[in-house]
């Protein structure tokens, strides 16, 4: 097979079968045409799957590997393509497993940084105002902070999938739904909102923009959430606020530093994979570890002088 249209293929097969996400198929799709764009500069470039081999795939480890990049991209363009010589091999468009001559940087990942339990309390207490989009920004804090939703996840609820008593199923990564909870508060809060509105709009959560309202599609947007937190971190002074995703990490942390159990936060985060929630455990173990030593210190600080005989 023609190494484009295999290439091609196996987009198609990520965009469909694997529901990857947009930016997921933008990125694959940039850092394959990559992986060709240096092939067909070679004096004798591969025009088919088969003509691939591993001192090609070696050569451009070693390009990457000239070029600059910082480990993450490097990275992530190798993973792109070890991605595309498994599919390869899976549809016997190759005979060798190249794809275990590719050889991914390690990479540490960041330990997330939730907000405090005092300033998730602040950002929860934070009104802001009465106006309708002050409600929403007040309900959209309460939706994340209490399902622990991604944000695309929340915008993509419409206000017909909530239940009276508070559940409601989303769709996650991949299409994968699962059921989320929101608390008593955020009830309250969603509730308030939508008194408020007088739109028939099926969306949770809309925009209030010009634009948004012109073109018809008022759907609250990414970019659109990420401008609401800048300002709820202006308007409320929790400066941890950098991004929605803030709000994950902080109910991911709280829930398991309550519980305790693992597997129940993975669940309520829709992680599919259990290593991606070492992260919080680090932090809770931090945290634990510190309240330890302050306790300690406090003790140690109060004990009575023990007399000698």
């Amino acid at each position: 097979m023609d190494l484009r249209p295999a290439v091609d293929e196996y987009l198609t097969y990520l965009a469909v079968d694997r529901a990857r996400s947009p930016q997921t198929l933008r990125a694959y799709t940039t850092d394959l045409e990559r992986a060709l764009a240096y092939w067909e500069s070679l004096r004798t470039s591969p025009e088919r799957v088969d003509d691939l081999s591993k001192d090609l795939v070696r050569a451009y480890q070693r390009h990457l590997g000239q070029c600059r990049l910082a480990l993450s991209s490097r990275a992530r363009r190798l993973q792109a393509l070890r991605g595309f010589l498994r599919y390869s091999l899976r549809e016997g468009w190759m005979a060798e497993d190249l794809a275990a001559h590719i050889d991914i940087p390690r990479i540490s990942a960041p330990l997330p940084k939730p907000l405090t339990t005092d300033d998730a309390r602040t950002l929860l207490a934070y009104e802001g105002g009465h106006s309708e989009a002050s409600l929403r920004d007040r309900a959209l804090v309460h939706f994340l902070l209490s399902t622990g939703c991604r944000i695309s996840e929340a915008l993509g609820v419409d206000r017909s999938d909530l239940n009276p008593d508070g559940r409601l199923v989303v769709k996650g990564k991949g299409s994968k739904e699962r059921v989320v909870h929101l608390t008593p508060g955020a009830v309250d809060a969603v509730r308030a909102y939508l008194d408020a509105r007088h739109d028939r709009e099926a969306a949770l959560f809309l925009n209030y923009d010009h634009h948004s309202q012109s073109v018809g599609d008022r759907r609250l947007t990414a970019s659109g959430a990420r401008h609401i937190v800048s300002g709820l971190r202006r308007g409320s002074g929790v400066e941890g606020l950098k991004s929605p995703h803030v709000l994950r990490h902080t109910t991911a942390t709280e829930l398991l530093t309550i519980t305790g159990n693992v597997r129940l936060v993975q669940e309520v985060l829709g992680h599919s994979n259990l290593n991606t929630m070492q992260g919080y455990t680090k932090v809770v173990d931090r945290a634990r570890s510190a309240a330890y030593r302050e306790l300690s210190r406090r003790l140690e600080a109060q004990a009575p002088p023990r007399e000698l005989d």
